[in-house]
């Protein structure tokens, strides 16, 4: 049984289960390489629940017992830390079979059908859902870690062009969250990751919800730990025959969302850009035209 199937499973069965099984489930399901690495009796400790609460979880879900539990989570630990690894060995093998122009295909069909997937009535209707509790904020904080981030440089960026009132979380030295000291009720978390998901990502979101922000969560699966700490959620697809995860989809999720509410913004989000504009050619900002060298 593969990991994300087993995390589909737990929390189809959660709300069924009885409150200390919940509380057992709600450990795993939060901290899966801690279950590969410690052990029952110090994961009973951290979930708040006996050792035999934690082996009732295992075989209600079917296993013989927590340790069975336990190397599930540690082979999908051992083989996500090949993961790069092994994706970039087959990527190599392709272009030896292929060549360069076969593999070039391969990745732009991909992305292509990532695309498409993104016009599906069920993600249209997420973004619709995102956009309106967006649009609806005082202040919009975006967040992303490593592969991320771009994604949420970019929709801050884009969005504070049409006056936005939208804040990166980015500074350096872990000065990132600091934003959010003025945070409260009516601002709103706008949240990228995708797995291997970064755990400073998630722990954020958590702060963020103890100070009564909204969440919108752009993720890639419904097991993704965002999920259940979202208000609204777009999942994106992000795999890719290269050693790397892609993020096209979620760079064209970011650019709609600044899309549609700089045009639900309307008189105000024109008067933003129009200054914006005056800026750019006072301090000639951009190369308008281009000489050809003789």
């Amino acid at each position: 049984m593969l990991e994300p199937a087993f995390r589909s499973r737990l929390l189809e069965s959660f709300e069924t289960m009885p409150r200390q099984l919940r509380a057992a489930a709600q450990w795993v399901l939060d901290n899966p390489r801690d279950v590969a690495l410690l052990s029952m009796r110090v994961q009973a400790q951290r979930a708040g629940v006996t050792p035999a609460s934690m082996t009732r979880l295992a075989q209600r879900m079917g296993f013989d017992g927590y340790d069975s539990l336990r190397d599930l989570y540690a082979e999908q630990l051992r083989r996500g830390e090949k993961e790069f690894l092994g994706k970039a060995e087959a990527l190599m093998a392709r272009r030896k079979r292929g060549g360069d122009g076969a593999l070039a295909f391969e990745l732009a069909e991909t992305l292509e059908r990532h695309m498409a997937k993104l016009c599906d009535p069920a993600t249209l209707e997420a973004v619709t859902r995102a956009a309106s509790v967006l649009a609806g904020a005082k202040r919009i904080y975006a967040l992303g870690y490593r592969s991320s981030y771009p994604v949420a440089c970019h929709f801050a960026y884009v969005y504070g062009l049409a006056g936005g009132a939208v804040r990166l979380l980015d500074g350096v030295g872990g000065t990132g969250p600091d934003p959010l000291w003025e945070s409260g009720a009516g601002d709103v978390l706008l949240a990228i990751s995708v797995k291997p998901y970064t755990r400073a990502a998630v722990e954020l979101v958590d702060y963020a919800r103890s100070r009564r922000l909204e969440i919108v969560a752009i993720t890639d699966s419904v097991v993704s730990p965002l999920v259940n700490r979202a208000g609204a959620v777009i999942i994106v697809p992000t795999e890719s025959p290269s050693f790397f995860h892609t993020m096209a989809p979620a760079f064209a999720i970011a650019e709609t969302l600044a899309a549609i509410l700089a045009a639900a913004a309307g008189d105000r989000a024109l008067a933003a850009m129009r200054d914006v504009e005056r800026q750019f050619d006072t301090l000639s900002t951009h190369i308008y035209e281009t000489r050809q060298r003789s």
